[in-house]
Formats: structure tokens, C-alpha cells, sequence
């Protein structure tokens, strides 16, 4: 008996085993305020990205890509929860703690301890989870990503110009954080990429023989631009670079064809980095920008970052795994940052029924078969002010008193209002919004607060 119960053990392990090596690993580089018309496979013709556009051809690139929110943090809260920001009471842009514009009622708000991010959902499944770059979802601990379900933490808290002596707001200086201590203040942000990629690949290799996931979110292409010399001398001289980083931001948007570069090379470098340790056929890589530019190209996109047309919220969006994902694939489909939180769950075999409720769709059938079968529906939501546009298949729709209909397929720069030529699509349309803001409302989550120290709390 002991002998029979030795061999169920054994057999048990192996395939355990066998289970767990199967398990993809994920790679999300998540670039900030980076447009739709910044890469070369979407169009672009100045900047050099060989890198991002080779990840296009050995995998998917999506033209109809939405973030679910046009600025840093309602993105950042969709991308990990799967839901619309205001599902989660993230609507708007937070401010550091001690800044009046980050409390309520004397506290300090961030995302809720209590929402299962997409680390934590991968954590439970024994994943390694870091968090590299960007966290902007709340500065205090509660609310810092080694309590939201990242193993490692390394970067800014929040936007890279929430900078000592910019007027009116009188920040404090910006803290370079490592797990939970501040390491350095006021980093030299023109090194920010080169150390982020370091730590990313550090990572990767630490954890090549464990399913990992890794959050690459970078602070650059983001006012005020930064790049380091290396690659900003390929285009500018000793002088004019001097001249450039001087502190007017707006001199700095010189050097924002050079940053972009410079992310081009750091996903190079993380795709060198799997290809060495023969991990691209179990990676998932998944390269996109949190919304619309605001310095940079939209490309055909009427609008920019914090816009509700099309520039705001649609992105650049490439994914990239080995013998999984078709080479050379186009997807032409509606999909969204938050369709990755219940793939993610699909690929590692995670069960959601009984979870929160969440707003993205499992998209796995379309990247791994190439399917064109989805039909959603996405909302576009503008921070406090709730929901100002829906799109449905080619139809884009803003309701209200001066209510606007475009045909996407044939009018993608939405210069044409095609409201009074289908009324029976706009009376559609408007019953669901309105179904969907009742569902908002009755099943929308608190944020998370938090005491803010006195010693912080602006007077």
C-alpha cells in the first residue's frame, strides 16, 4: 500500500510539474503618453523603432486598441483590476499625498487594498511578480504595488513632473522607491529607461526557471522628456543638447523622437533577454501606452491625451509570443487594457467565476487562433465626468444635446457626424449607455483611503 501511495505521489508530481512549466509567463511594457502615430508599423516615418516593429512581425499588431481612460491613473487602475476605472473609484489623475488635490476628507485615497490586481490573481497561481517604472495608483503604503501582489518594486510613485518648483502645486522631491524605501530623491531621469530595462532583465533572469510576471511601466515619453546621452547625441550635438536640457519643459519636447528610440531599444533588450534564456515560446510580450500623446503623433486619430475622440484613448498595441501568436498578424477587432486581466486568467488557467465583477473580455481565442469574431462594446469614460461615448463595432457614438454618430470603417479622423442619417442606431446605442451606467452605478467599488501623516498634510 505505502508503495502504491509512493507511485500516485510520484505520479502526481510530475505532472504538476509538467503543469507548472506550462504556464506562461507575462510581459506587459507600458509606455506613458506614447501615441498611436509614434511607432513605424503604425505609420511612422522619423522615429526608429526596429525593435517594436519586429515584435509586429513575428506577432500581432492591433489597430483598434483602447486603454479605458484618456490620463495616467484611471488607465494604470483599469490595467490591473480589468474594469473601467470608475468601477474601481479611480477616476482621475492623483496627486501625491500630500497634496490637497490627492485627499478627501482629510484622507488620502489610491487603489483599494482590496481589489485583486493582476499580480495578486497571478501570485495565487505561484507566479513571481514585479513591478518595474510608474505606479501612479497611490503613494501611501496601503496602496503601493508590494501590497497590491508585486514581489519587487522599483521606480516613481507617480508622474515624472510632479517635480520640486513646478508652480502652483509646490511638490516636494520625487522619490526613486525600492520595495517600500526611498533609495534616492530626484533621480536623473535621463538614466530612468537604462535602469528600469536593467532591473527588468535582472528579473527575467532571476526567475527563468518560475512563471513571472513582469510590469514594465516607464515614466518616458511623458513631459518633461528625458533621454540618456547615448542615444540623444545619435541626433543632437554636445551644444544642442545642452540647450535642450535646460529647464524649460517645453525645450524638452525636442528630445521626444529620441526617447521613443530609446524605449524601442529597451524592448529589444527584454526580447534579447528572453530569446537567450529560450523563454519567447512561453512569454507572452505585450508592448502598449497608457492613452494618447501629448507631445507626440496620434497619427489618422482626431484628438490627444485627455480627449475623448479617438487619438485620447486608442494606442499603439503589439503582442508578440513565439510559435503561440501568428507571425505577421493584424487584428482589426475592439479590444481593450482590460480584456488582458481575464486572458491572462484564461492562459494560466484561473477561474473567475465566482470574482469580482470585472468589464474586460477574454481575448485569447482571437490572439492565439486569430479569430475575428469579437463583437464588444467599449465606453469611453472622461474622468469625474462619467460616460461621454460608446463604440460598437464601426460605429462610434457620443450622446447628449448635441449628440454625434461616426462610421469608424470609413471616417477614422471623425470629421463626419452621421447622427440625423440612422436614428434607429442612435436610439440603440443610447439604451445601452444607459444600461451600462445604471449597472456603473449599482456595482461600481470604493477606492482605498488612507490616514495621511500630519507631518505631510498641506496646510
Amino acid at each position: 500500500m505505502n508503495r502504491l501511495k509512493l507511485y500516485i505521489t510520484l505520479i502526481f508530481s510530475f505532472f504538476t510539474l509538467f503543469s507548472t512549466a506550462q504556464e506562461p509567463n507575462f510581459v506587459i511594457i507600458f509606455t506613458d503618453d506614447q501615441g498611436y502615430g509614434d511607432v513605424g508599423c503604425y505609420g511612422n516615418k522619423t522615429i526608429r523603432t526596429p525593435n517594436i516593429d519586429r515584435m509586429a512581425a513575428e506577432g500581432m499588431l492591433f489597430t483598434d486598441f483602447y486603454v479605458a481612460a484618456s490620463v495616467c491613473t484611471p488607465s494604470r487602475a483599469a490595467l490591473l483590476t480589468g474594469c473601467y476605472p470608475q468601477r474601481v473609484g479611480l477616476p482621475s489623475v492623483l496627486f501625491p499625498n500630500d497634496m490637497l488635490q490627492g485627499q478627501k476628507n482629510g484622507m488620502a485615497y489610491g487603489l483599494n487594498p482590496d481589489e485583486i490586481t493582476l499580480a495578486e490573481l497571478l501570485k495565487a497561481k505561484d507566479y513571481r511578480t514585479a513591478c518595474i517604472g510608474k505606479w501612479h495608483l497611490g503613494d501611501l503604503p496601503d496602496f503601493m504595488p508590494l501590497n497590491h501582489g508585486f514581489d519587487e518594486y522599483f521606480g516613481l510613485p507617480y508622474s515624472n513632473d510632479m517635480l520640486p518648483g513646478i508652480t502652483p502645486y509646490e511638490f516636494k522631491p520625487l522619490p526613486l522607491i525600492e520595495g517600500r524605501q526611498v533609495i534616492e530623491y530626484n533621480p536623473d531621469q535621463d538614466l530612468l529607461v537604462k535602469r528600469y530595462t536593467d532591473r527588468a532583465v535582472s528579473f527575467i533572469e532571476k526567475n527563468r526557471d518560475h512563471p513571472f510576471f513582469l510590469y514594465l511601466a516607464h515614466n518616458m515619453p511623458h513631459r518633461p522628456c528625458h533621454v540618456s546621452d547615448s542615444l540623444a547625441k545619435i541626433r543632437f550635438s554636445d551644444s544642442q543638447l545642452a540647450a535642450i536640457r535646460g529647464e524649460d519643459k517645453i525645450s524638452r519636447d525636442f528630445l521626444y523622437p529620441a526617447a521613443i528610440e530609446e524605449l524601442d531599444w529597451s524592448v529589444g533588450i527584454v526580447l534579447k533577454k528572453l530569446e537567450s534564456l529560450g523563454l519567447s515560446e512561453n512569454t507572452l510580450v505585450i508592448f502598449t501606452s497608457d492613452n494618447g500623446p501629448a507631445t507626440g503623433s496620434a497619427g489618422p486619430l482626431r484628438g490627444k491625451k485627455g480627449s475623448m475622440y479617438e487619438g485620447g484613448l486608442r494606442v499603439p498595441c503589439i503582442m508578440q509570443w513565439k510559435g503561440k501568436i501568428q507571425s505577421g498578424s493584424i487584428c482589426n477587432q475592439v479590444t481593450s487594457s482590460i480584456d488582458l486581466y481575464p486572458t491572462f486568467a484564461r492562459l494560466a488557467n484561473i477561474d473567475l467565476t465566482n470574482h469580482n465583477i470585472i468589464d474586460g473580455t477574454d481575448i485569447s481565442p482571437l490572439i492565439l487562433n486569430n479569430k475575428d469574431t469579437l463583437q464588444r462594446t467599449f465606453f469611453y469614460i472622461d474622468q469625474d465626468k462619467g460616460v461621454k461615448a460608446l463604440r460598437l463595432g464601426k460605429w462610434k457614438y457620443f450622446p447628449g444635446n448635441s449628440p454625434r454618430l461616426y462610421n469608424l470603417d470609413e471616417d477614422i479622423s471623425e470629421s463626419k457626424n452621421r447622427n440625423t442619417d440612422f436614428p434607429a442606431i442612435t436610439k440603440s446605442l443610447n439604451e445601452i449607455i444607459s444600461a451600462f451606467k445604471i449597472d456603473l452605478e449599482q456595482n461600481k467599488r470604493n477606492p482605498g483611503y488612507a490616514e495621511i501623516p500630519k507631518a505631510n498634510i498641506t496646510k
